[in-house]
């Protein structure tokens, strides 16, 4: 299974504030009580929504009083709807809206999280500066960087540094900048920072463009697939041809994760 990244998020977060962005929350009901986490205070049902918005991996919708935000997890999935959906396998909760239509969270691993909150920052606190905000910028990245021994596949793992990067577009940006995925951050020097700062800008802004990767429950708001896995040159590629140098595609375990990448792309230079 794989988590929705950057791009699935951002793909459903457009869907979503173009579907419903002025609409009203009516009703909620709750198939799955940990799902749905509470301020006591609050409540959804009369709430407006007057953005959606996304940081890292959260969908957040701002509403007329305090704020929801939802992650995913492994196999969430947030379907608009214009009929009631009580009795579909792996629902969670159901919103009902103003509009007639409903919003549906269907989640089969029951790992993914709605929380209604007053502020924000109460669950977004220990998520770094999101990928695609303009202030990331390569300085940023540079400076992020300067004398860090962790292995560069797993600091960018970490939302606390850089928010929205998960291990398919990791794996996709050092075979485009050409890093070994167990390189020392620190060590990459100037060069290298570069390449990998404009790559993880390419290969986001093409699988947005692509509405994501569907490789496993990764859907649309409208319950379609995205396409870029159709585009992936090292990701799931493993024991098959370089698309470059035609060196076999290598996979390994780096801090948890399955990693792929080609040996003669990406040396490993210590």
């Amino acid at each position: 299974m794989v988590m929705p990244e950057l791009p699935e998020v951002e793909t459903i977060v457009r869907e979503l504030r173009q579907k419903l962005r002025g609409d009203t929350f009516t009703g909620l009901k709750v198939y799955w009580t940990r799902t749905f986490v509470k301020e006591k205070k609050l409540e959804v049902s009369g709430q407006k929504i007057k953005a959606v918005e996304r940081k890292g991996k959260y969908i957040i919708f701002r509403l007329s009083a305090g704020w929801m935000i939802t992650h995913l997890r492994m196999t969430g999935q947030l379907i608009v709807d214009d009929r009631p959906a009580d009795n579909r396998k792996h629902l969670r909760l159901s919103f009902s809206l103003a509009s007639g239509r409903y919003l549906q969270f269907y989640d089969m691993r029951k790992f993914g999280r709605i929380y209604l909150t007053a502020d924000e920052k109460t669950i977004l606190v220990n998520t770094g500066l999101d990928a695609l905000d303009a202030r990331f910028t390569e300085n940023y990245l540079k400076e992020l960087l300067k004398n860090r021994s962790t292995r560069i596949k797993s600091f960018l793992l970490d939302q606390k540094y850089i928010a929205g990067l998960g291990n398919i577009y990791i794996d996709e940006s050092l075979f485009l900048a050409g890093i070994h995925p167990e390189m020392p951050a620190g060590k990459l020097g100037k060069n290298r920072v570069k390449k990998l700062y404009e790559a993880i800008q390419l290969i986001l802004a093409g699988a947005i463009e692509n509405m994501g990767t569907t490789l496993s429950d990764y859907r649309t708001t409208g319950g379609g697939f995205g396409s870029n896995q159709y585009y992936l040159k090292v990701y799931g590629r493993e024991e098959q041809s370089c698309l470059v140098c035609k060196t076999v595609i290598k996979k390994i375990r780096h801090a948890g994760r399955g990693t792929h990448f080609c040996p003669t792309c990406q040396p490993l230079v210590l």
